[in-house]
């Protein structure tokens, strides 16, 4: 092949613009002992492609590690999975047994609490009856002053 069309070729295969047989004409080329100076460095690419294609991997190895993957992600998820049921549960048994105690503790303490709302009523109750009744001997001092303060200008 012409080095002008092997140069055209590699252009576009630079630019990702060759099809399937373009790419192998370059390959033999590139593969073949005929290679010009000036295109040398492209050897390397064309021989790693070429060297990872006649690397033959293991089934085992293939077929092996996928299942392996997808069992720890299945025991992970599991896990996942367990631990929020069981948060769950938790979170439900503690608000029960909270609310056990609010409802215990209301009970115990309200006739205790009503007997001393009570008393504290009845307290705030005769203090405003002694005040009331204090102000109003107040006020008849002042309508004794007013009384006298009237006679003394009619005067």
């Amino acid at each position: 092949m012409e080095l002008s069309n092997i140069k055209t070729l590699l252009d576009k295969y630079l630019e990702a613009e060759t099809t399937l047989a373009e790419e192998k004409v370059l390959e033999t080329y590139f593969l073949s002992d005929h290679v010009a100076p000036e295109l040398q460095e492209y050897i390397p690419l064309f021989n790693f492609f070429e060297n990872e294609r006649s690397l033959e991997t293991s089934e085992e190895i293939e077929f092996k590690m996928p299942f392996e993957v997808e069992e720890k992600r299945s025991n992970r998820s599991l896990i996942y999975k367990w631990s929020g049921i069981a948060a769950s549960v938790a979170i439900l048994v503690s608000v029960f047994i909270f609310s056990q105690q609010q409802k215990n503790t209301v009970t115990n303490q309200e006739p205790v609490e009503y007997e001393l709302a009570m008393q504290n009523t009845q307290d705030l109750l005769l203090m405003m009856t002694d005040a009331v009744s204090s102000g109003k001997k107040q006020l008849t001092y002042l309508k004794e002053i007013n009384q006298t303060k009237n006679q003394l200008i009619n005067k």
